[in-house]
């Protein structure tokens, strides 16, 4: 017995699983947050039923009808020691959870301000160099490019019910959807008024409007914002790139216009 203990990997499985919680550590934490809330209330509701009961007793022996708050107290409060622990451990949890989502959103954010700055420079580097239509070439030959870098059978197609169109959106999802131009046409119509009333553009509003996916935390914090200047970047407007995918149907690549996603918390 001994002899196979010794065998066993202990240093191995331990660091597995270190490994294992440190890359699952969102899902894990949030699991422990929900997990302590519904305990906390069990406990909770046990701890009430036996606090009762603990006040009853002392009723009849001090003989009284009624007992005083402090008596009340002195009588049950360590029933709720157990709820109140796992109270205080649910709340470490859920700071814990918000500080990591908070500094990864963060850390989201200046990935796209940095691809935005290098974006921009590029494009117009690229403008300035080639001209305004041999940019436009480059440009539609990145996004085919990209397209069929993600083969339409590895990633499915999202059914938006608004048509039979084939697109692909090489904005942020990169995946695959049916719809119809003139339904794509009319969210980007919206998405413009929306830009212009409110001089910014959450990336929710893009995913959402066109079927790709529902809203999320990390949607009302990236999008697109007004510069302040009257250029193109003025104007809300998408790109439209045709091709022929991987299975040999006709698609329209989706795009960025003049506009690049920034972080809207800055």
């Amino acid at each position: 017995m001994i002899e196979f203990l010794q065998k066993i990997p202990i240093n191995g499985i331990v660091k597995g699983i270190c490994v294992f919680a440190k890359e699952n550590a969102g899902p894990i934490s949030t699991g422990a947050v929900a997990l302590g809330i519904f305990t906390t209330f069990l406990l909770a509701a046990k701890a009430g039923s036996e606090a009762k009961d603990d006040c009853e007793e002392m009723k009849e022996e001090l003989e009284v009808d009624e007992l005083t708050l402090g008596e009340k107290f002195k009588a049950s409060w360590k029933r709720f020691i157990p709820a109140v622990f796992m109270m205080l451990l649910t709340i470490s949890c859920l700071v814990y959870t918000t500080n990591r989502m908070m500094k990864r959103y963060a850390a989201l954010s200046a990935a796209y301000t940095m691809t935005e700055n290098y974006l921009r420079e590029y494009t117009e580097s690229t403008k300035a160099i080639a001209g305004p239509k041999k940019e436009q070439a480059i440009r539609d030959e990145a996004n085919i490019k990209q397209a069929q870098k993600t083969p339409v059978n590895d990633r499915g197609i999202i059914e938006t019910g608004h048509g039979d169109d084939l697109f692909f959106d090489a904005v942020i999802t990169t995946r695959y959807f049916r719809s119809s131009l003139e339904q794509v046409k009319n969210v980007e119509k919206e998405l413009a008024g929306i830009y212009n009333a409110e001089d910014e553009l959450k990336l929710d509003e893009y995913t959402y409007r066109l079927g790709l996916g529902t809203r999320s935390s990390i949607g009302n914090y990236i999008g697109w914002r007004k510069t302040g200047k009257y250029d193109e970047t003025s104007k809300f407007g998408l790109y439209y790139t045709s091709g022929i995918a991987d299975t040999g149907e006709p698609y329209i690549i989706i795009s960025q216009g003049a506009n690049r996603l920034t972080d809207l918390t800055r």
